[in-house]
């Protein structure tokens, strides 16, 4: 876990100067700043009630009992797949498609990004210490793959959704297979997605006002 850290805290003191200050002469995409943190705090709070109030996590036990996931065929690419949304990001920088930042400034809001939200989260999963549907460890809430995932797709968006929309499509709809993922192996609580969902968006719109 500590190896997650030092890579974005590296990345933060690569660009000491704000990035409003030496960005390219992109125009900027509108991007509603308001609501991407409303929509992102009412599903990690929605998330938290679920998780915090007995009588609706039964129904999520409930629900699971009923569908028996855990007697589903396991399908483990989502270990793999929640870094692709972080990537996509560079891979079509360098290919020649225009962002609304240059490399190296997406580098630094995809670092300051991971950063929150790989801390958020961890902080979460001490406090509520949620058991995990496969009676597995206290760690299930919220759902890091699921932030992961989330973080690259929201950032997929900004940077290139005004220009190039099927772009959103794709990273969110990689994102939600992680997250639907994450439920199909016995892994995580619907609220849990639905919290790391929320801690994305909250982190990446965190990330954008600090430096933007």
């Amino acid at each position: 876990m500590l190896r997650l850290y030092i890579i974005p805290i590296l990345l933060l003191f690569c660009q000491p100067a704000p990035l409003a200050a030496q960005r390219d002469s992109v125009p900027h995409a509108p991007l509603r700043p308001h609501v991407v943190p409303l929509v992102g705090s009412t599903m990690f709070a929605t998330g938290a009630l679920v998780t915090l109030r007995p009588e609706l996590h039964n129904k999520e036990i409930s629900l699971y009992n009923r569908l028996e996931v855990a007697s589903f065929d396991k399908i483990r690419v989502d270990d793999y797949l929640q870094f692709l949304p972080l990537a996509v990001p560079f891979v079509l920088n360098l290919a020649g498609l225009e962002s609304e930042h240059n490399f190296g400034q997406m580098a630094l809001l995809t670092a300051t990004s991971t950063l929150i939200g790989i801390t958020t989260v961890e902080m979460c999963k001490h406090i509520f210490q949620t058991q995990r549907p496969n009676n597995g460890s206290l760690t299930s809430f919220p759902s890091g793959h699921t932030c992961s995932a989330m973080l690259g797709a929201e950032i997929l968006r900004r940077e290139y959704g005004r220009r190039y929309p099927w772009v959103t499509w794709v990273g969110y709809g990689v994102a939600s297979v992680v997250a639907l993922l994450r439920m199909y192996n016995d892994r995580h609580w619907p609220s849990d997605v639905l919290a790391g969902t929320g801690v994305a968006l909250l982190a990446v719109s965190a990330s954008y006002a600090l430096w933007d």
